[in-house]
Protein backbone atom coordinates (compact mmCIF):
# COMPACT_ATOMS: atom_id res chain seq x y z
CA UNK A 1 0.00 0.00 0.00
CA UNK A 2 1.20 3.63 -0.96
CA UNK A 3 2.16 5.54 1.91
CA UNK A 4 0.22 9.03 2.35
CA UNK A 5 1.57 12.02 1.33
CA UNK A 6 2.65 14.27 4.14
CA UNK A 7 1.28 17.76 3.13
CA UNK A 8 1.31 20.88 5.38
CA UNK A 9 -1.02 23.88 4.54
CA UNK A 10 0.56 27.09 3.81
CA UNK A 11 -2.02 30.26 4.89
CA UNK A 12 -5.62 29.90 6.22
CA UNK A 13 -7.52 31.63 4.20
CA UNK A 14 -10.67 31.58 2.60
CA UNK A 15 -9.42 28.65 -0.15
CA UNK A 16 -7.74 26.67 2.60
CA UNK A 17 -10.92 25.37 3.59
CA UNK A 18 -11.50 23.59 0.29
CA UNK A 19 -8.26 22.06 0.36
CA UNK A 20 -8.73 20.72 3.68
CA UNK A 21 -11.72 19.45 3.04
CA UNK A 22 -10.53 17.98 -0.42
CA UNK A 23 -7.46 15.97 1.44
CA UNK A 24 -9.99 14.60 3.70
CA UNK A 25 -11.79 12.47 1.24
CA UNK A 26 -8.87 11.54 0.07
CA UNK A 27 -6.92 9.98 3.08
CA UNK A 28 -5.05 6.74 1.74
CA UNK A 29 -3.10 9.55 -0.37
CA UNK A 30 -2.69 12.24 1.63
CA UNK A 31 -2.36 13.12 5.16
CA UNK A 32 -2.73 17.17 6.66
CA UNK A 33 0.49 16.82 8.74
CA UNK A 34 0.67 20.44 9.23
CA UNK A 35 -0.48 24.28 8.81
CA UNK A 36 1.34 27.32 8.83
CA UNK A 37 -0.50 30.60 9.56
CA UNK A 38 0.69 33.82 11.57
CA UNK A 39 -2.47 34.17 13.39
CA UNK A 40 -2.15 32.56 16.47
CA UNK A 41 -6.11 32.09 16.73
CA UNK A 42 -6.06 30.33 13.44
CA UNK A 43 -2.96 27.45 14.64
CA UNK A 44 -4.83 27.00 17.94
CA UNK A 45 -8.24 26.47 15.65
CA UNK A 46 -6.33 23.67 13.54
CA UNK A 47 -4.74 22.21 16.16
CA UNK A 48 -7.60 21.82 18.31
CA UNK A 49 -10.94 21.60 15.94
CA UNK A 50 -9.46 20.11 13.01
CA UNK A 51 -7.04 17.93 14.78
CA UNK A 52 -4.09 19.07 12.73
CA UNK A 53 -0.84 17.39 14.45
CA UNK A 54 1.54 20.25 13.84
CA UNK A 55 1.06 23.91 13.94
CA UNK A 56 4.26 26.43 12.44
CA UNK A 57 3.92 30.35 12.65
CA UNK A 58 6.03 30.71 9.80
CA UNK A 59 7.49 28.97 6.45
CA UNK A 60 10.69 28.92 7.25
CA UNK A 61 9.71 27.16 10.74
CA UNK A 62 7.81 24.43 8.56
CA UNK A 63 10.23 23.82 5.76
CA UNK A 64 12.69 22.90 8.66
CA UNK A 65 10.55 19.76 9.83
CA UNK A 66 12.19 16.36 8.10
CA UNK A 67 8.54 14.77 8.38
CA UNK A 68 6.94 16.96 5.51
CA UNK A 69 6.82 16.14 1.92
CA UNK A 70 5.21 18.62 0.74
CA UNK A 71 3.55 22.18 0.97
CA UNK A 72 0.59 23.16 -0.42
CA UNK A 73 0.50 27.17 -0.73
CA UNK A 74 -2.91 28.91 -0.14
CA UNK A 75 -1.36 32.61 0.10
CA UNK A 76 -2.05 35.65 -2.30
CA UNK A 77 -1.44 35.22 -5.68
CA UNK A 78 1.98 38.19 -5.51
CA UNK A 79 3.79 35.42 -2.85
CA UNK A 80 3.59 32.45 -4.47
CA UNK A 81 6.98 32.86 -6.69
CA UNK A 82 9.06 33.74 -3.46
CA UNK A 83 7.17 31.24 -1.40
CA UNK A 84 7.96 28.50 -4.31
CA UNK A 85 11.24 28.57 -4.31
CA UNK A 86 12.18 28.53 -0.49
CA UNK A 87 10.14 25.17 -0.63
CA UNK A 88 11.31 23.65 -3.76
CA UNK A 89 15.23 24.67 -2.50
CA UNK A 90 14.16 22.76 0.73
CA UNK A 91 13.46 19.96 -1.16
CA UNK A 92 9.65 19.97 -0.87
CA UNK A 93 7.13 19.50 -3.52
CA UNK A 94 4.61 22.34 -4.05
CA UNK A 95 1.11 22.38 -4.83
CA UNK A 96 0.86 25.92 -5.54
CA UNK A 97 -2.96 27.67 -5.94
CA UNK A 98 -3.79 29.09 -8.99
CA UNK A 99 -2.53 31.51 -10.66
CA UNK A 100 0.77 30.32 -10.53
CA UNK A 101 2.44 33.61 -10.64
CA UNK A 102 1.63 37.22 -11.63
CA UNK A 103 4.71 37.16 -14.57
CA UNK A 104 5.50 34.57 -17.08
CA UNK A 105 8.96 35.35 -15.61
CA UNK A 106 8.30 34.15 -12.52
CA UNK A 107 6.85 30.65 -13.45
CA UNK A 108 9.98 30.50 -15.57
CA UNK A 109 11.96 30.81 -12.33
CA UNK A 110 9.90 28.63 -10.24
CA UNK A 111 10.02 25.65 -13.07
CA UNK A 112 13.67 25.75 -13.35
CA UNK A 113 14.06 25.64 -9.21
CA UNK A 114 11.46 22.82 -9.02
CA UNK A 115 13.77 20.92 -11.58
CA UNK A 116 16.97 22.03 -10.33
CA UNK A 117 16.08 20.45 -6.88
CA UNK A 118 14.10 17.42 -8.08
CA UNK A 119 10.69 17.84 -7.07
CA UNK A 120 7.23 18.13 -8.27
CA UNK A 121 6.00 21.93 -8.83
CA UNK A 122 2.00 21.55 -9.30
CA UNK A 123 -0.72 24.18 -10.00
CA UNK A 124 -4.26 24.16 -8.01
CA UNK A 125 -5.99 24.84 -11.21
CA UNK A 126 -8.71 22.62 -9.17
CA UNK A 127 -11.57 23.79 -11.76
CA UNK A 128 -9.98 21.18 -13.81
CA UNK A 129 -10.61 17.97 -12.01
CA UNK A 130 -14.69 18.21 -12.09
CA UNK A 131 -15.44 15.11 -13.47
CA UNK A 132 -17.85 17.01 -16.17
CA UNK A 133 -14.79 19.22 -17.11
CA UNK A 134 -12.93 15.72 -18.04
CA UNK A 135 -16.04 14.02 -19.76
CA UNK A 136 -16.07 17.65 -22.41
CA UNK A 137 -12.50 16.70 -22.57
CA UNK A 138 -12.86 13.27 -23.62
CA UNK A 139 -16.32 13.48 -25.77
CA UNK A 140 -13.60 15.64 -28.22
CA UNK A 141 -10.90 13.34 -28.20
CA UNK A 142 -13.49 10.56 -29.46
CA UNK A 143 -14.33 12.91 -32.14
CA UNK A 144 -18.42 13.18 -30.99
CA UNK A 145 -18.22 16.96 -31.98
CA UNK A 146 -15.96 16.44 -34.90
CA UNK A 147 -12.80 18.83 -34.90
CA UNK A 148 -13.03 21.88 -32.68
CA UNK A 149 -13.87 24.94 -34.31
CA UNK A 150 -14.22 28.07 -31.54
CA UNK A 151 -15.43 28.28 -27.89
CA UNK A 152 -16.85 31.08 -26.03
CA UNK A 153 -17.35 31.11 -21.76
CA UNK A 154 -19.32 32.81 -20.15
CA UNK A 155 -19.23 34.32 -16.31
CA UNK A 156 -21.71 36.78 -15.31
CA UNK A 157 -22.47 37.76 -11.26
CA UNK A 158 -22.59 40.81 -9.08
CA UNK A 159 -19.98 41.54 -6.71
CA UNK A 160 -19.84 44.70 -4.61
CA UNK A 161 -17.32 43.73 -2.23
CA UNK A 162 -14.02 41.93 -2.20
CA UNK A 163 -14.12 39.21 0.02
CA UNK A 164 -10.79 39.48 1.12
CA UNK A 165 -8.60 42.74 1.78
CA UNK A 166 -5.72 41.84 -0.48
CA UNK A 167 -8.20 41.11 -3.68
CA UNK A 168 -8.44 45.39 -3.52
CA UNK A 169 -4.56 45.35 -4.44
CA UNK A 170 -4.10 45.39 -8.45
CA UNK A 171 -0.20 44.53 -7.34
CA UNK A 172 -0.99 41.71 -5.18
CA UNK A 173 -3.54 39.84 -7.67
CA UNK A 174 -2.22 40.65 -10.50
CA UNK A 175 -5.38 41.92 -12.17
CA UNK A 176 -8.45 41.35 -10.59
CA UNK A 177 -10.98 39.39 -12.86
CA UNK A 178 -8.59 37.96 -15.44
CA UNK A 179 -6.04 36.29 -12.96
CA UNK A 180 -8.78 35.39 -10.15
CA UNK A 181 -11.33 33.61 -12.67
CA UNK A 182 -10.19 34.09 -15.87
CA UNK A 183 -7.57 32.07 -15.29
CA UNK A 184 -9.51 28.83 -14.57
CA UNK A 185 -11.11 29.60 -18.15
CA UNK A 186 -8.13 30.45 -19.58
CA UNK A 187 -6.77 26.79 -18.50
CA UNK A 188 -10.11 25.12 -20.00
CA UNK A 189 -9.73 26.91 -23.43
CA UNK A 190 -5.41 25.90 -24.01
CA UNK A 191 -6.51 22.71 -22.50
CA UNK A 192 -9.01 22.24 -25.43
CA UNK A 193 -7.33 23.49 -27.72
CA UNK A 194 -4.35 21.74 -26.88
CA UNK A 195 -2.23 24.75 -27.89
CA UNK A 196 -1.73 28.15 -27.15
CA UNK A 197 -3.05 31.05 -28.90
CA UNK A 198 -1.48 33.03 -31.33
CA UNK A 199 -2.53 36.38 -30.82
CA UNK A 200 -4.77 37.94 -28.14
CA UNK A 201 -7.14 40.91 -27.68
CA UNK A 202 -8.90 42.06 -24.55
CA UNK A 203 -11.15 44.83 -23.46
CA UNK A 204 -10.89 45.47 -19.80
CA UNK A 205 -12.75 48.34 -17.47
CA UNK A 206 -12.90 48.68 -13.57
CA UNK A 207 -16.14 49.95 -13.08
CA UNK A 208 -15.94 49.28 -9.23
CA UNK A 209 -14.36 51.73 -6.79
CA UNK A 210 -13.77 49.40 -3.93
CA UNK A 211 -10.88 47.50 -6.22
CA UNK A 212 -8.19 48.62 -8.03
CA UNK A 213 -8.00 45.84 -10.81
CA UNK A 214 -10.46 44.79 -14.15
CA UNK A 215 -14.18 44.20 -13.56
CA UNK A 216 -15.32 43.63 -16.75
CA UNK A 217 -13.85 42.09 -19.17
CA UNK A 218 -13.98 40.44 -23.05
CA UNK A 219 -11.23 38.30 -24.17
CA UNK A 220 -10.51 37.48 -27.66
CA UNK A 221 -7.82 34.18 -28.90
CA UNK A 222 -7.27 33.40 -31.89
CA UNK A 223 -5.88 29.66 -32.80
CA UNK A 224 -4.04 28.43 -35.80
CA UNK A 225 -6.15 26.84 -38.72
CA UNK A 226 -8.52 30.12 -38.73
CA UNK A 227 -10.12 29.04 -34.99
CA UNK A 228 -10.85 31.25 -31.87
CA UNK A 229 -12.49 30.83 -28.43
CA UNK A 230 -13.89 34.11 -26.68
CA UNK A 231 -14.38 34.69 -22.79
CA UNK A 232 -16.87 37.52 -21.55
CA UNK A 233 -17.00 38.24 -17.42
CA UNK A 234 -18.72 40.70 -15.06
CA UNK A 235 -18.94 41.42 -12.08
CA UNK A 236 -21.87 43.86 -12.61
CA UNK A 237 -24.03 41.06 -13.72
CA UNK A 238 -27.20 41.55 -10.97
CA UNK A 239 -29.49 38.54 -11.77
CA UNK A 240 -31.57 39.09 -8.76
CA UNK A 241 -33.46 42.07 -7.35
CA UNK A 242 -31.22 41.84 -4.63
CA UNK A 243 -28.04 40.51 -2.59
CA UNK A 244 -24.78 39.78 -3.97
CA UNK A 245 -22.57 36.47 -4.90
CA UNK A 246 -20.43 35.57 -2.22
CA UNK A 247 -17.23 35.40 -4.44
CA UNK A 248 -15.75 32.25 -2.89
CA UNK A 249 -15.87 30.47 -6.41
CA UNK A 250 -18.58 28.12 -5.48
CA UNK A 251 -21.76 27.57 -7.65
CA UNK A 252 -25.20 29.16 -5.58
CA UNK A 253 -27.36 28.90 -8.09
CA UNK A 254 -28.39 30.24 -11.54
CA UNK A 255 -29.63 33.55 -9.26
CA UNK A 256 -26.42 34.19 -7.92
CA UNK A 257 -24.54 33.74 -11.04
CA UNK A 258 -23.90 32.19 -14.84
CA UNK A 259 -20.83 30.22 -15.76
CA UNK A 260 -20.73 28.09 -18.96
CA UNK A 261 -18.81 27.45 -21.95
CA UNK A 262 -19.91 26.15 -25.23
CA UNK A 263 -16.85 24.20 -27.23
CA UNK A 264 -18.25 24.64 -30.69
CA UNK A 265 -16.76 21.66 -33.37
CA UNK A 266 -17.36 21.01 -37.39
CA UNK A 267 -20.40 17.97 -36.32
CA UNK A 268 -21.55 19.45 -32.73
CA UNK A 269 -21.47 21.18 -29.74
CA UNK A 270 -20.49 21.03 -26.12
CA UNK A 271 -22.32 22.68 -23.29
CA UNK A 272 -20.57 23.14 -19.80
CA UNK A 273 -22.76 25.16 -17.18
CA UNK A 274 -20.92 25.50 -13.76
CA UNK A 275 -18.53 22.94 -14.39
CA UNK A 276 -21.14 20.14 -13.07
CA UNK A 277 -23.31 19.69 -15.99
CA UNK A 278 -22.37 18.93 -19.22
CA UNK A 279 -24.60 18.70 -22.20
CA UNK A 280 -24.18 17.19 -26.21
CA UNK A 281 -25.75 18.47 -28.97
CA UNK A 282 -28.64 19.56 -26.30
CA UNK A 283 -28.84 16.43 -24.37
CA UNK A 284 -27.37 15.74 -20.55
CA UNK A 285 -24.51 13.68 -20.31
CA UNK A 286 -22.94 14.25 -16.94
CA UNK A 287 -25.03 16.26 -14.37
CA UNK A 288 -25.13 16.55 -10.53
CA UNK A 289 -23.13 16.63 -7.21
CA UNK A 290 -19.80 14.54 -7.90
CA UNK A 291 -17.80 12.33 -5.34
CA UNK A 292 -14.49 12.60 -4.75
CA UNK A 293 -14.56 16.40 -5.02
CA UNK A 294 -12.74 18.00 -7.03
CA UNK A 295 -10.23 19.22 -5.06
CA UNK A 296 -10.19 15.91 -3.79
CA UNK A 297 -9.07 14.95 -7.36
CA UNK A 298 -6.49 17.46 -7.59
CA UNK A 299 -4.82 16.21 -4.73
CA UNK A 300 -5.12 12.12 -5.32
CA UNK A 301 -3.06 13.66 -8.87
CA UNK A 302 -0.72 15.67 -6.70
CA UNK A 303 -0.09 12.99 -4.51
CA UNK A 304 0.12 9.63 -7.33
CA UNK A 305 2.44 11.82 -9.73
CA UNK A 306 4.55 12.45 -6.53
CA UNK A 307 5.25 8.30 -5.75
CA UNK A 308 4.88 7.50 -9.41
CA UNK A 309 7.31 9.52 -10.39
CA UNK A 310 5.72 11.47 -12.87
CA UNK A 311 4.77 15.07 -14.24
CA UNK A 312 1.48 16.12 -12.80
CA UNK A 313 -1.23 16.86 -15.10
CA UNK A 314 -1.03 20.49 -13.88
CA UNK A 315 2.43 20.79 -13.90
CA UNK A 316 4.37 24.18 -13.41
CA UNK A 317 5.47 23.55 -16.97
CA UNK A 318 2.16 22.46 -18.39
CA UNK A 319 0.60 25.09 -17.37
CA UNK A 320 2.58 28.79 -17.15
CA UNK A 321 1.15 29.17 -20.71
CA UNK A 322 -2.07 30.34 -18.62
CA UNK A 323 0.15 33.43 -17.33
CA UNK A 324 1.37 34.13 -20.53
CA UNK A 325 -1.79 34.62 -21.73
CA UNK A 326 -2.99 36.45 -19.07
CA UNK A 327 -0.45 38.70 -19.17
CA UNK A 328 -1.07 39.46 -23.15
CA UNK A 329 -4.50 39.97 -22.36
CA UNK A 330 -3.91 42.54 -19.74
CA UNK A 331 -1.20 44.22 -22.29
CA UNK A 332 -3.50 43.89 -25.06
CA UNK A 333 -6.26 46.09 -22.58
CA UNK A 334 -3.44 48.50 -21.26
CA UNK A 335 -2.63 49.26 -25.11
CA UNK A 336 -5.66 49.22 -26.78
CA UNK A 337 -4.18 46.82 -29.47
CA UNK A 338 -3.88 43.26 -30.57
CA UNK A 339 -1.18 41.09 -28.43
CA UNK A 340 0.99 37.94 -30.69
CA UNK A 341 2.23 35.59 -28.79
Amino acid sequence: MVKPLDVCIVGLGRVAKSHLSGMREVPDWVRIAGVVSSDPAKREAAGSELSVPKTYATLAEALRDPEIEAMDLCIPNHLHPEAVLQCVRAGKHVLVEKPMANTTRECHEMIRAAEKAGVTLMVGQSRRFYDAVFKSRELLDQGKIGTLISMTALLFAYLEHPPTAWWTSRQKTGGLMIPLWGNHIIDYVLWMFSEEPTHVFCEAYRNNRNWEGEDEVTIVLGFSGARCATIKMSWNTKLREAGEWDGKGKMLSSADIVYERYVQGTTGTLHLKDETELSLNGTVVLGGPQAPSNFALEFREFAQAIRDHREPLTSGRRVAGIIRVQEAALQSAARRRLVRL
